[in-house]
């Protein structure tokens, strides 16, 4: 095996596209894979800064065989979730390479942790051998729609309405932002990132954003996107005084509606298995499913100034 590890390029997509979709095939038998290399492109496109130096693809010649891509949030140097090793060529140490480079990149950049997700059992024995610790599980929930879902139920004081560009955009953030406060590890983001990391998607169409308005407020929302027969609920939050009036359920139902309207049938979501505003029991009341399970490691690094690290307790 000659390996090579690179940054990754904008022309690598399909490269990268077709090794998560052996990663899927091998790990989840899921064999329609959610995006095609275009689309790749495009997402990677519209965030030229996340292949800055914190994005790596392991190549085996002119074969793919390992990529890992990193944002961060806060002090946290992040490994997206779709980074993974081709089935064929796990047990070869790609997966360690890959994960020395992320840690040494969060050193030179300053940040004090790295957390990763995991689907099998090799990521997990990888990151445990690394003294990283498990800190969190969180849940892809999806739902297979063959009829139009029923209208969503009134909620008492508030009003679903649809989203209005450039009139919303303020509101919206501040309620989506207090609507996260309660969540596991939540870190605030500047209005124009916020915005503009969801109407820069290629799959973004303001009419699958949906709000809950209550005296003249945004109680709560609902920001959808779709592509191809797939729908993808990104943020579903109700901020905490309109909470436990059935709002998360109307909005997320609504949103069901107007995703199979346009042709998204299915649709999934991610969230915290553990999650202290219940959220999983929201989501399975609407008749959504686990499909699949990322299991989230931390390690807290030394910094380049530091002699000793200390370990980072889990989370509860």
């Amino acid at each position: 095996m000659q390996l090579e590890i690179r940054s990754l390029a904008l022309d690598d997509a399909p490269a990268v596209a077709a090794l998560i979709a052996a990663r899927d095939a091998a790990d989840l038998d899921q064999h329609d894979p959610d995006f095609t290399a275009e689309e790749l492109r495009d997402w990677w496109a519209s965030r030229r800064q996340g292949l800055n130096g914190g994005a790596w693809i392991a190549l085996d010649g002119d074969s793919a065989v390992g990529f890992a891509k990193l944002h961060v949030e806060g002090d946290c140097a992040e490994l997206e979730d779709d980074s993974c090793v081709h089935p064929d060529w796990r047990g070869r140490g790609i997966g360690t390479r890959l994960i020395e480079e992320l840690e040494q990149w969060a050193v030179r950049n300053g940040s004090a942790r790295v957390r990763a997700g995991v689907l099998n059992d090799d990521g997990r024995a990888l990151l445990e051998g690394r003294g990283y610790e498990l800190v969190r599980h969180f849940w892809r929930m999806e739902i297979d729609h063959t009829a139009e879902p029923a209208p969503p139920a009134t909620v008492e004081g508030v009003e679903l309405r649809p989203y209005l560009p450039g009139v919303d955009d303020r509101a919206l953030h501040t309620a989506v932002q207090e609507a996260f406060e309660d969540h596991w590890n939540q870190t605030p983001e500047p209005f124009e990132d916020w915005l503009r990391r969801r109407t820069t998607r290629g799959d973004h169409d303001p009419a699958l954003w949906l709000l809950g308005e209550a005296e003249g407020q945004i109680a709560g929302a609902a920001l959808a996107f779709g592509s191809r027969n797939f729908g993808w609920v990104l943020d579903l939050g109700v901020r905490r005084p309109w909470r436990s009036r059935g709002l998360g359920h109307a909005l997320l139902v609504g949103v069901f509606g107007e995703l199979y309207r346009r042709g998204f049938t299915r649709v999934g979501l991610e969230v915290d298995a553990a999650s202290e505003t219940g959220a999983t029991r929201l989501y399975e009341r609407a008749g959504m499913r686990v499909t699949r399970q990322y299991d989230w490691y931390e390690r807290r690094l030394c910094s380049q100034s530091s002699a000793s690290c200390s370990r980072k307790k889990r989370a509860t």
